[in-house]
């Protein structure tokens, strides 16, 4: 198969996973093969990126052409509707260039990386590893001949480290410090606690405290996470689980700029995406973060939650100039 034949299949699998992601009916393995399918390589993640990119145009000019109706599930394009898309997007894909990469943050100096709030940015590091910033992190880096130096100063990063023995590549997070050779793995660190989901290979968790040693000993290490684990770790107490290639991938999700939520009490729904808002969405009372929600919604249109949950469930929407409020539907 030539380079061009290749490249046009790329892009009607990208085309045909977007439009399936938004038609209301994708399944949880669906999803799952849409990850892994971008994480597969560049060229796919950056083709599923523009597709997305396309959607925005062509859902618009969809929805303009319909007529309104108020029904509770209105938010969701049809599987009729999603079909047609696909086909709009795959033509209007060949017929313009590709947009420029979603949520790109500007780098301030050479060794200091960080995004803002509601930004996603991919940056290559010296050595070949790549990292993806999600909202409102930042990272630091001290490469030399010996060592490769990360300090996560705050937030979410994917690492996907390139493989060195000779270099011990290492994170440190304030409390912990995370050693590899090569490896991809996802590192949450919140005010209370720090979050390591690993994809690939091997990783070892220290306490920072430790010095940093050449070679690499994992026997040394307070903790071993292989593919498939997720730690949690606080100031007193660590939790491992051993989890599906599934779970790991679904704590990535935000590197597609999605959400998906299954049945999940509002109160998370509602605190997951305030990370990536200035103006922070509110509850009137404990008692509407039980109701529950489902669906999949995108990092970059932060309001479409909005519609979706006035649509889904018993909620009215105030929105006051500091912050948006929820209260219970009269």
């Amino acid at each position: 198969m030539n380079s061009n034949m290749n490249q046009e299949v790329i892009q009607k699998q990208a085309a045909t996973y977007v439009a399936r992601l938004y038609s209301g009916e994708l399944s949880a393995e669906e999803e799952m093969q849409i990850y892994a399918w971008c994480d597969r390589s560049p060229e796919h993640q950056q083709e599923f990126d523009s597709m997305l990119a396309i959607w925005d145009a062509s859902n618009q000019l969809f929805q303009t052409a319909q007529p309104k109706k108020k029904k509770k599930n209105a938010y969701w394009l049809t599987g009729i509707a999603a079909s047609l898309m696909c086909s709009v997007l795959a033509m209007w894909y060949l017929a313009n260039p590709a947009p420029a990469p979603l949520y790109q943050a500007s780098i301030p100096k050479p060794n200091i990386y960080h995004t803002a709030v509601g930004e996603l940015s991919t940056v290559g590091l010296p050595d070949g590893s790549v990292v993806t910033l999600n909202t409102d992190s930042a990272i630091r880096i001290d490469f030399t001949g010996q060592q490769r130096r990360v300090w996560l100063e705050r937030g979410e990063a994917f690492f996907d480290v390139a493989k060195n023995e000779n270099r011990i590549f290492s994170i440190n997070t304030g409390e912990k410090t995370i050693r590899v050779i090569g490896t991809k793995f996802n590192v949450r660190k919140s005010d209370a606690t720090l979050k390591v989901s690993v994809t690939e290979g091997l990783v070892a968790i220290l306490s920072s405290s430790i010095p940093s040693r050449e070679p690499i000993d994992f026997e040394d290490a307070e903790t071993l996470l292989p593919a498939g684990s997720v730690g949690a770790f606080n100031g007193t107490s660590e939790v491992i689980t051993h989890v599906t290639s599934k779970e790991v991938l679904a704590n990535q999700q935000w590197r597609q700029g999605i959400f998906r939520f299954n049945n999940e009490p509002l109160g998370n729904v509602i605190t997951e995406f305030n990370r990536y808002r200035l103006k922070k969405i509110t509850l009137q009372n404990r008692a509407l973060g039980k109701l529950k929600i489902s669906g999949v919604f995108k990092l970059k249109d932060g309001d479409s939650i909005l519609s979706a949950l006035e649509a889904a469930l018993p909620v009215e929407i105030d929105r006051y100039p500091e912050y948006i409020e929820l209260s219970a539907r009269n």
